[in-house]
């Protein structure tokens, strides 16, 4: 366990939030889909995919793609959400 990536992501609400979010959709989502259900700015919601995208807790499907890439939580992601 990297007890410093748990801790990062202990303390940020809304990174639990997007990766929860994610562990229980159905299917890949959007940003756009993440930030309408998070209810926050499509910046907030961006910049958060970004820091969990950068840690390996997400991953984006489509990376060429310049609208709608599709994300998903990893499986190290699954690991270290259920350790929280």
């Amino acid at each position: 366990m990297d007890w410093d990536l748990y801790a990062w992501l202990k303390r940020g609400n809304r990174r639990k939030e997007v990766l929860k979010l994610l562990v229980n959709a159905q299917s890949p989502m959007t940003t756009n889909e993440i930030k309408a259900k998070l209810k926050v700015a499509l910046s907030q919601a961006s910049f958060t995919i970004k820091e969990l995208s950068d840690k390996n807790l997400v991953e984006c499907l489509n990376p060429k793609d310049k609208i709608g890439r599709l994300y998903k939580i990893t499986n190290e992601g699954k690991v270290i959400l259920n350790e929280i």
